[in-house]
């Protein structure tokens, strides 16, 4: 994880999305939790990102599930916002409160297997299977 991270590191654009200047990403200021009300499976993940790119949220048609690395440029422990269970995750307050309390990331190639991101405590986890996760999927693309 990234040692200096701080909220100064995101910008609200204002318009649904949020910008880690630092990385060069612009992440949906909501996830699939705060959108949909549900854990989503990675195909589920993989619509809810195509979704917003054929709706062309924020003028954008590039959304995407991020990769493992631009993922754990979000989670830092000195972050602080709140889950959909009120409970502590450690993301920018820039982000919009009561969404999921994990991240999947894009597959990876090759394989039938994805990482999710706890980010209540940080930790990366390989879960077998794609269909059977139930996480929250939020939504990238390159600056």
């Amino acid at each position: 994880m990234s040692a200096e991270i701080s909220n100064e590191d995101f910008l609200d654009n204002g318009d649904g999305t949020v910008t880690s200047k630092k990385h060069g990403l612009m992440w949906a200021k909501t996830d699939s939790m705060n959108d949909l009300k549900k854990w989503v499976n990675y195909q589920e993940s993989k619509d809810y990102a195509r979704q917003l790119s054929e709706n062309k949220f924020a003028g954008y048609d590039d959304w995407r599930l991020p990769s493992k690395d631009e993922m754990s440029t979000l989670y830092h422990k000195n972050l602080s916002n709140i889950d959909q269970f009120g409970k502590t995750i450690h993301i920018s307050d820039r982000f919009s409160p009561g969404g999921g309390f994990s991240m999947v990331a894009q597959q990876v190639p090759g394989r039938m297997r994805t990482w999710v991101l706890n980010i209540r405590d940080g930790e990366f986890n390989h879960p077998e299977g794609l269909w059977t996760i139930t996480e929250a999927a939020r939504a990238v693309r390159k600056l």
